[in-house]
């Protein structure tokens, strides 16, 4: 059986550990400290999913760093984007050039970084959509009608490596995780991080939901061009986006998303930790530049954020 590794075992690590560990716990080794580390040891990762069900699973190798682990056949990397650099470090000893990665990461950059990072390895790229949080006692809660996530590669494997990915994805079929093998990963994941950059930054800007959102005509006017900002920028990057993605993101938040739905950076800002503001609109405004294009409202948005980051 492959060795399975999982690094950040929060909201989308704990959910695709609970997932797996039903038939894969004895292969698979948790990467986390401290209380959480304690509690999944006593008490095994806990799911309470409206899409999956109850789950429990009890692994039994919990470790905090990776000196002693053998090579690792698959790591699935679950942080946010400012962790990525600290997680690669520990993950370091227990990567060799037969490790299929995977992050799991919101953002356009973290495959890429990753396969600067470790080149002997090969690297996939994914991306989920969910609501899914983190309880305060370590157990994880996913609301709504959905979770799946989109897997693939940007880069052009030799079908030995590209197979290697695709047995990350006949894992997670294996155990009914809803996953999506994508030929146009890149796509999929700019399409996400083009609704992240107008959601994520809203929702955290004004502590607030979508149903409120749509009540309110100045957050709709600053979703609609914060969307055409990132679309206009994605376009630039050479990305192949559907012409209506702007329209089609944008109805979706008006029409289909749960009014009560709010981000994970909301949630980071309320509870005054680390924010992922620097991947969705920072990286909006480098890749910008770069392409000497204008985008006030990211650049308008990026800036209000900083600042509240900043008084707390």
């Amino acid at each position: 059986m492959r060795r399975i590794c999982i690094a950040g075992i929060g909201a989308l690590g704990g959910m695709l550990s609970a997932m797996l560990g039903q038939k894969y716990a004895e292969s698979m080794t948790l990467i986390a400290r401290g209380e959480r580390a304690e509690s999944l040891r006593e008490h095994g990762v806990i799911l309470h999913s409206t899409y999956y069900g109850e789950k429990t699973a009890r692994i039994p190798n919990v470790v905090s760093e990776c000196s002693s682990l053998p090579l690792q056949d698959i790591v699935i990397i679950a942080v946010k984007n400012y962790s990525l650099s600290e997680i690669a470090d520990t993950l370091e000893p227990a990567i060799g050039e037969n490790t299929v990665i995977l992050p799991v990461l919101n953002g356009t950059e973290a495959g890429d970084w990753l396969r600067l990072r470790f080149p002997q390895a090969i690297v996939g790229d994914a991306l989920m959509y969910t609501t899914t949080g983190a309880n305060a006692d370590y157990s994880i809660t996913q609301r709504g009608p959905y979770t799946y996530l989109y897997m693939g590669s940007k880069v052009c494997w030799p079908e030995e490596k590209m197979n290697r990915i695709r047995e990350v994805y006949e894992l997670l079929l294996s155990v009914g995780f809803d996953v999506r093998w994508s030929e146009r990963i890149e796509s999929e994941i700019w399409q996400k991080f083009i609704l992240n950059c107008a959601f994520n930054t809203v929702t955290a800007r004004y502590v607030t939901d979508s149903g409120t959102i749509r009540a309110d005509p100045v957050m709709r006017d600053q979703v609609y061009h914060l969307l055409k900002e990132a679309y206009e920028v994605g376009v630039s990057e050479g990305v192949e986006l559907p012409e209506n993605l702007v329209e089609t993101k944008y109805r979706f938040m008006m029409e289909k998303q749960d009014p009560s739905g709010t981000s994970s950076m909301r949630r980071d800002v309320e509870a005054k930790r680390k924010t992922e503001l620097d991947a969705f609109t920072g990286a909006v405004l480098r890749k910008a530049e770069a392409h000497h294009l204008e985008v006030p409202y990211t650049r308008e948005m990026h800036q209000a954020l900083l600042s509240i980051i900043r008084e707390e």
